[in-house]
């Protein structure tokens, strides 16, 4: 038994010297480089426990005692009391004094048959194993915190915001827009299931709608409940209409969505509009449509002067035949608006789901007239149209990151009733001209797109878009003065013209993909007097949120310009100057000490490699010489997803995505040579026409665990009206997450329910019962926070995960929460993947 200690002494005392060698040596390259020297002691003490257990040395145990407590004070002198940045650096040390601990019986000369261990051998033995036992209740205390989440920002009861109830009770029972409403608060009033009761939530049915989300195809749909009626698509542009109460099919229309280079791996239907012509103020009939005699030059000839004055804009004389009144029993008076990703605009009977053949041609609109060549493939549409006052608006997304010369960004505005192109602006021309081009005509190529969902205020007529930047999104060099204008900007358009009205840009130049694509939340904002001030919130994928006057665009929260990094590429145009709000989440830069892993040897290759990296703070442009970090990421902050409000407290709640990522412009020829496959959304895009390509990825370390501090994603309560925020909570465990590093392609799943924050898609829901709820997380859970506290109040295990946001409707007087589950964003593998509708709602007590 003795010579199996000895061995087994010998094998762990080489291990933790080795690895006391390697942290000593890894200690020493970032001292190097300029950082922490602390690696290299810890590192030699832990060595010389290794050392001393093989030797089996009385002293192994105190010299493990001692490592552990040097460890612990420098955690907390270096990060605080911060849970999550404290463990990976004392963790490794409080498991050393165990195993030297429960090994220290047998440490000391052998005893020979017939003589006595006498009374020190047995005190030794009884002290190492009590320290082996205080320190494994220690280990076990900090491993039970990790099963609970941390709040970043804990609530103060004393700042609860008062409530006015009478506000947001908009739309009644239903939810018949994207955001609830065109206002995108994502409020539902209802107090049926709430803070209280919420506990007891269960599922009340589940559809299937047959097209699961796979080869490219993700679920991010919010579906539209109108009436006596659930309406949503699917990433094949699918609709289908359900009964609110047993989630019975009453209806599909199936459009043939065809498969192109551009959706072949990006398959989304994130929603569908409504239109009922009944009670919709529409375009009137005699309305004389722009035409060819006057519209505008060709955008190369004039370009774009957003200073210069708004012309009027005379109509031809030529006026189309009134269409015939609309009366409640008229084919089509109640319509869904939709469209594909291969370019195509429809609208359908929400009655039937037919085709409304007065509408374009047949129901539908060729979207690629006037795009030009290049927009079969590159040019298709995932997010709900806004339909309002007799209007669709649309816009489209682009292929990123592949070659110059992508299709025009431009937002169209077309009439509901019949389909006709009404308006169209674009970046190229601003705010001189919205008169469609003449057939034939192409707008203007590259402009900033708008690929998101807008709002929209009827009292001001306008609507409010979050635009992007022109591609490619990494490089600079080639952006045409008009994309610059109005890159990253939240547009301001007469919804009835598409005259802009205002513009702000969130960023002046964009070299790192942070286009707006939040839906903007409206607000009325009140002041100190009992004034109110009509705002627009717009979230940003650089987490910066930026609230302004709707009426003038004009910041109501001070917004600044900052100096950034301008040491870029020659031929790239950087801004020396960048927009800070004094409101923005989670967006602190970053530092050696936020460095993370699961492990300290992890965290210190984190904190290793940060420092070989380019970092001069948000904006440091990208080189070929080296890796720069970019944080935010380009996924966010606050993605497509965004956030919502409740207008009873002017509480904002935001989820956003904190992942770091890093970029390095190479060759094209050696992007080739290293057998990079070129993508849109990929590690290496190509970016033809730019002097160079990009290789990118998230900063994670070898065990796959990101190298900055958690959490990943978290929810956040901000009151706007003082501008603080609530509470800050991490939203999603590791438990579903596929880990990959040095688990190769296919990766591990961790199964371990450890709530460290994961990085979020889709948005939250917020009720009048005091309840977030939220299921866009990396784990397969439907989660309710009690919007008061943060404090996670419920929890119901999906069959997969989501990426769209819950929703709620009332029907026969009971409240329902809705989700759409086809699985969690970005797996890479069509595994863990679905096709479910569930419905939740209380259980009945009759």
């Amino acid at each position: 038994m003795r010579s199996l200690i000895h061995l087994l002494c010998v094998a762990i005392g080489l291990v933790i010297a080795l690895l006391g060698v390697g942290l000593a040596l890894g200690g020493a390259d970032l001292a190097w480089l300029g950082g922490s020297w602390a690696y290299i002691p810890l590192g030699l003490l832990m060595a010389a426990v290794g050392l001393a257990l093989m030797a089996r040395k009385a002293f192994a145990l105190p010299l493990s005692i001692v490592l552990s407590l040097i460890a612990v004070g420098w955690a907390f002198n270096e990060v605080g009391d911060v849970f999550w940045l404290v463990v990976p650096r004392v963790v490794v040390f409080l498991v050393l004094p165990i195993v030297v601990g429960v090994l220290s019986p047998w440490f000391g000369p052998a005893v020979r048959s017939g003589e006595s261990a006498g009374r020190g051998v047995g005190v030794r033995r009884s002290w190492g194993l009590g320290i082996a036992a205080l320190y494994a209740i220690i280990f076990a205390g900090v491993s039970l915190n990790m099963f609970r989440p941390h709040a970043e920002v804990t609530a103060d009861p004393a700042q609860s915001p008062k409530v006015d109830t009478a506000l947001g009770q908009q739309n009644g029972n239903d939810w018949p827009a994207w955001g609830r409403n065109l206002t995108g608060d994502r409020f539902a009033p209802y107090v049926q299931i709430n803070a209280d009761n919420v506990s007891g939530l269960k599922l009340a049915w589940t559809f299937h709608t047959g097209d699961l989300a796979i080869d490219g195809s993700e679920y991010q749909v919010t579906p539209l409940k109108v009436a006596d009626t659930l309406y949503l698509c699917t990433p094949l542009n699918k609709v289908i209409a359900l009964d609110p109460v047993s989630g019975h099919e009453r209806w599909r229309f199936d459009p043939h969505m065809q498969v192109t280079r551009g959706n072949k791996g990006w398959k989304r239907c994130r929603g569908v509009s409504y239109a009922d012509l009944t009670t919709m103020s529409l375009l009137a009939p005699d309305a004389k449509a722009f035409g060819p005699e006057e519209a505008a030059s060709s955008p190369a000839e004039q370009p774009a002067d957003p200073a210069a004055p708004v012309p009027a804009q005379a109509p031809v004389d030529e006026t189309p035949a009134a269409p015939a009144p609309i009366t409640a029993q008229t084919p089509c008076a109640r319509r869904i608006v939709s469209t594909t990703n291969d370019a195509r605009l429809f609208e359908l009977d929400a009655s039937t789901g037919a085709l409304c053949e007065d509408f374009g041609d047949h129901g539908m609109v060729n979207l690629l007239e006037g795009l030009g060549p290049t927009a079969p493939g590159s040019y298709y549409l995932t997010s709900a149209p806004l339909v309002a006052d007799g209007v669709i608006m649309v816009g489209g997304k682009i292929n990123d990151n592949m070659t110059v010369g992508e299709p025009s960004g431009v937002i169209r505005g077309y009439d509901v009733r019949t389909g006709r192109l009404v308006w169209a602006w674009d970046a190229s021309r601003g705010n001189r001209d919205s008169r469609p081009l003449p057939a034939g005509q192409i707008y203007a190529p590259e402009t900033p797109n708008f690929w998101g969902t807008a709002s929209y205020d009827p009292k001001l007529g306008l609507a409010f878009i979050p635009l992007g930047n022109q591609t490619p999104d990494f490089w600079s060099g080639n952006r045409h003065p008009y994309s610059d204008e109005y890159t990253d900007a939240v547009l301001a358009l007469d919804l009835r013209t598409g005259q802009e009205r205002w513009h702000f840009r969130t960023a002046n130049q964009d070299m790192f993909d942070y286009d707006v694509t939040s839906q903007p939340i409206l607000y009325d904002l009140p002041g100190a007097g009992g004034e109110t001030t009509p705002v627009v919130v717009a979230l940003t994928k650089r987490s910066q949120v930026f609230v302004l006057d709707r009426r003038t665009g004009k910041p109501v929260v001070k917004v600044t310009d900052r100096p950034v990094a301008t040491d870029g590429m020659p031929g790239q145009r950087i801004s020396p100057v960048q927009p800070y709000s004094d409101l923005s989440i989670g967006v602190a830069p970053l530092k050696e000490s936020d460095m993370w892993g699961a492990t300290i040897f992890d965290q210190l290759y984190c904190r290793v490699a940060f420092k070989k990296m380019r970092w001069e703070g948000e904006w440091t442009p990208l080189s070929d010489k080296q890796k720069t970090l970019i944080w935010p990421g380009y996924y966010g902050g606050s993605n497509w997803g965004g956030g919502a409000i409740d207008p009873q407290t002017g509480v904002l709640v935001v989820n956003d995505i904190r992942m770091a990522m890093w970029g390095q412009f190479i060759k094209r020829e050696e992007a080739a040579k290293a057998g990079l496959v070129p993508s849109t959304e990929g590690e290496y895009s190509e970016q033809l026409g730019t002097p160079w390509g990009v290789e990118r990825s998230m900063f994670v370390s070898p065990m796959g665990a990101p190298c900055f501090k958690p959490p990943f994603g978290s929810l956040t309560a901000i009151d706007l009206k003082t501008q603080k925020t609530l509470w800050q909570v991490p939203v999603g465990s590791i438990q579903d997450a596929r880990i990959h590093g040095i688990f190769g392609d296919k990766g591990i799943i961790p199964h371990l329910y450890i709530p460290v924050g994961m990085p979020t898609m889709g948005g939250p829901l917020l009720t009048g019962g005091n309840l977030a709820f939220f299921h866009g997380s990396l784990d397969n859970y439907l989660r309710a926070f009690d919007l008061r506290t943060g404090r996670e109040v419920w929890r119901e295990r999906l069959p997969v995960g989501g990426q769209g946001t819950p929703m709620s409707y009332v029907e026969n007087g009971k409240q329902y929460v809705l989700v759409v589950a086809g699985g969690a964003t970005r797996t890479g593998t069509n595994a863990n993947k679905g096709d479910y509708v569930l419905a939740y709602a209380l259980p009945s007590t009759d």
